[in-house]
């Protein structure tokens, strides 16, 4: 039993710990302007890096790519809340994460 569990601890660290989230392209800033208007690439490319240094904090990386927009709207101000982030931070993941989440059911 106890080998069993660490083997399953050690599949859960991997598994986290191998998801590397999306780079966004410039395709990916032209997509963006379709929903956020004036977004760049520079914009999507700040808020990846936010993302992954705030939010990886509590969760997982991929577990904001299971949810649907709506959920990520709704779930995302309590969490840019707990991360200390501004409302400028908040929009630029926002906006990275529902890009690139169009951009991984798209592939």
């Amino acid at each position: 039993m106890k080998k069993t569990l660490t083997f399953l601890s050690f599949l859960l660290i991997v598994s986290c710990a191998a998801y590397k989230p999306l780079t966004p392209s410039q395709t990916d800033a032209n997509r963006a302007q379709q929903k956020f208007p004036g977004t760049t690439l520079a914009d999507l490319e700040q808020g990846k890096s936010i993302f992954e240094h705030s939010c990886n904090k509590c969760h997982s990386l991929k577990k904001p790519f299971t949810n649907d927009e709506a959920t990520v709207r709704q779930v995302l101000p309590k969490m840019a809340k707990r991360a200390k982030l501004d409302n400028h931070q908040e929009d630029l993941v926002l906006k990275y994460l529902l890009t690139m989440k169009s951009a991984k059911s798209k592939g």
